[in-house]
């Protein structure tokens, strides 16, 4: 199955942010293809310098859900509209990430199988 998984939470609500992280873990680990779409305050979590200092409450570090998500190359896409407001730029972005505009998050949950928001 194809999945889009919606982030909207970040620094701001850790414990959301992460359960949005670890639905795309669990998804990528079942074989499932999956995008992540981070948007609003969810896109720092696209930055390499703050991911890993979120950990939600009793829940597992950030760190460890990205760094699996990386491993399985799973794309985050990032509202280029908030990353850019939020100062996520291609510099400090992690590697599968990219700024992508509301029409591809639409386009992406059109052709998808299921879509979770967080």
């Amino acid at each position: 199955m194809k999945f889009v998984i919606s982030v909207a939470a970040g620094t701001d609500d850790p414990t959301r942010a992460t359960l949005g992280m670890m639905a795309a873990k669990v998804a990528a680990d079942q074989g499932h293809e999956v995008i992540v779409w981070l948007q609003g305050e969810a896109t720092v979590i696209a930055n390499k310098n703050v991911y890993d200092k979120i950990v939600g409450h009793n829940m597992p570090p950030m760190k460890g859900v990205m760094e699996a998500l990386l491993a399985a190359k799973v794309p985050l896409w990032v509202c280029a509209a908030c990353g850019s407001g939020r100062g996520v730029t291609p510099e400090n972005m992690v590697e599968t990430a990219a700024y992508m505009g509301m029409g591809d998050y639409v386009g992406a949950v059109a052709a998808a199988d299921k879509n979770m928001s967080f």
